[in-house]
């Protein structure tokens, strides 16, 4: 048996038998195998478990990165103590509770990933719409929400935490902080107030689509610019705009992936 160990690390060394690629966990950075389904750490979903159907025409179309839900401390449940990093639920909310934006969304998606395994050049694309695909929860919240959606500034950390637990593995961003140790400059989450787009949330279970073009014309004018692809992903809020009455919509998380062979977890349509 030891011949037989030896035997293979020096073919191994030798470059002889391929090495497996080793990556790290979006959620809780464990040095994972790139081909793992499942982080055996954090339990987070790495791959799809099929090839789901489009929903809609698009020439690229990505469905992997990272997201968490954040909340505002008046918006929180003392019992639950949920007003820590929720990076791990596969469900969140988005909404008016204890003020007019304290419940937010925070989203990336994989796009340079996504145009290299679809073999589009993204430097050579031409954008002409963007899409954000959103699917709601059955709850007793409204019909619809009004939200406006701003790109981040600066990088955020998903975590691994969960919203309605007493346990605290604080890994990830909340209200005040971006990473851990790491502080927002400004509570709530950084983002470019000077770019938006805003759309509705419809409740209940249905499915939406949000035009988010401007967003990403921006990406694409500062890979001009500078050459490399930058994209800190986005927050997604309540319209502090409109008039909105206090409550939620529940929406799918990218932790939640897909039941039944139908995909619930956000989705970005290039056309």
């Amino acid at each position: 048996m030891k011949k037989i160990l030896l035997l293979m690390a020096a073919l191994l060394f030798a470059g002889l038998l391929p090495a497996a690629a080793i990556s790290r966990c979006p959620g809780c950075s464990f040095l994972v195998n790139s081909d793992t389904a499942e982080c055996p750490k954090c339990l987070k979903l790495l791959h799809w478990p099929f090839v789901p159907e489009r929903s809609r025409r698009g020439r690229v179309v990505v469905r992997t990165g990272i997201d968490a839900f954040i909340r505002h401390p008046h918006a929180n449940n003392r019992s639950w103590r949920d007003n820590r990093n929720a990076g791990g639920d596969h469900t969140g909310e988005i909404g008016v509770w204890g003020g007019p934006t304290t419940l937010r969304y925070l989203l990336r998606f994989e796009v340079a990933e996504a145009f290299a395994l679809a073999g589009v050049n993204l430097a050579e694309f031409d954008l002409k719409r963007v899409y954000l695909k959103i699917t709601s929860d059955k709850n007793q919240g409204p019909a619809e929400m009004p939200v406006v959606i701003y790109p981040l500034t600066r990088p955020f950390q998903e975590g691994s935490d969960k919203f309605r637990t007493r346990e605290k593995k604080h890994r990830g961003c909340d209200w005040y902080y971006s990473a851990q140790f790491l502080t927002w400059h400004s509570e709530g989450g950084d983002f470019d107030r000077d770019i938006s787009c805003r759309g509705v949330i419809k409740g209940g279970g249905n499915v939406s689509y949000i035009e988010i073009s401007e967003i990403f014309r921006a990406c694409w004018q500062n890979m001009k610019q500078n050459r490399n692809w930058q994209d800190f992903g986005m927050i997604i809020m309540a319209d502090p705009q409109k008039n909105i009455a206090p409550g939620f919509v529940t929406i799918f998380s990218l932790e939640s992936r897909a039941h039944d062979q139908t995909v619930r977890s956000p989705e970005l349509y290039f056309e």
